[in-house]
């Protein structure tokens, strides 16, 4: 039903659809929702039995219930879902108090580290629908306090990553990160309790999943995303509390392109697809580099030209081991 209110009806006029939707919007949505909130803050109450099928296919209808609550076109403007970076979810100010209760977040989060992985991917879908949540929805102090549950729900992925090795779960929490950014601004981010801490964890998974470079690179852009609106952010801030990037935009700068230059030697022996002829994949991910790397750009440069003076001298031992490579 849900579903049903918020997809567009080309056959009916759509000032009627949107008077039928608004309709909805105002009546039962917020009704719906906190009845889906509930019944899985039931599901938590009690062992969960993960081999019944019947209590599983329950759970996932009622997230995806949660998660079309969040999806819904509140303002009638159509939102893309695939222009992700530009998403903001325009909660009504009548659920405010939803939104303010930390029990929400926390629910939400502990699904992630209760259930399954075909399970826990929808409970991290809500969360990026949740970090997505207009600005204005909140005051100044209660927006703070909003961020701070969702960095403590941040840092405690991290601290316990064994759900993040499901591709659909390490997916939807990279999208999360850049959600982070994309809504707070990072004079905020750094007022933060954990922030300190919690920077650091983004900055070692950051670097573990480009060192994987086999996998994932639609979820990579997500996390460069997170690190390039963090880095030109950086003129902008106010605050006099560390934002640390100064520390770990090198390291995401070194991690990138050694992984690259070492995946070459692996594709050639291996015989694997070269991600490198991605040509589309690899613009876009050196444009988002350019901005991390300017950061401490003395580091980067330092980088690169070791970098070119140990694959040149490879290069020339290889040619003087092999003279008939140079023709």
């Amino acid at each position: 039903l849900t579903q049903e209110m918020n997809l567009v009806d080309y056959s009916r006029p759509s000032a009627k659809h949107r008077k039928i939707a608004t309709s909805f919007r105002d009546t039962s949505l917020k009704d719906i929702l906190v009845l889906a909130c509930s019944l899985l803050k039931q599901v938590l109450a009690k062992p969960l039995n993960l081999q019944d099928q019947d209590q599983q296919s329950l759970v996932m209808q009622v997230l995806k219930l949660v998660l079309s609550c969040l999806n819904f076109d509140f303002l009638g403007s159509s939102a893309d879902e695939s222009a992700d970076d530009l998403c903001t979810v325009q909660i009504p100010t009548t659920w405010r108090t939803i939104f303010l209760e930390p029990e929400t977040l926390d629910l939400f989060f502990n699904l992630y580290h209760s259930l399954p992985p075909l399970l826990s991917q929808l409970a991290l879908s809500c969360l990026v629908q949740f970090a997505s949540t207009r600005r204005s929805l909140f005051s100044s102090p209660e927006r703070a306090k909003y961020l701070g549950n969702l960095i403590k729900g941040v840092k405690r992925i991290l601290e316990n990553p064994q759900g993040l090795s499901d591709p659909g779960n390490y997916h939807e929490f990279c999208r999360f990160l850049a959600r982070l950014k994309t809504n707070y601004q990072l004079g905020e981010l750094v007022l933060v309790k954990e922030y300190a801490e919690v920077i650091g964890l983004i900055a070692n998974f950051t670097i573990t999943s480009l060192q994987h470079w086999e996998f994932a690179p639609n979820s990579v852009h997500y996390l460069l995303t997170l690190w390039q609106r963090m880095v030109a952010s950086v003129p902008f801030v106010k605050s006099a509390e560390p934002h640390l990037l100064d520390t770990y935009a090198p390291e995401i700068t070194k991690a990138f392109i050694t992984s690259r230059l070492e995946s070459v030697a692996i594709v050639v022996r291996d015989n694997l697809e070269d991600p490198l002829d991605d040509t589309a994949t690899v613009f876009q991910q050196l444009e988002q580099l350019c901005t991390v790397s300017r950061c401490e750009y003395e580091k980067t440069c330092t980088l690169l030209v070791q970098l070119f003076d140990q694959n040149a001298q490879n290069y020339q031992k290889l040619l003087h081991a092999a003279p008939g490579l140079g023709c």
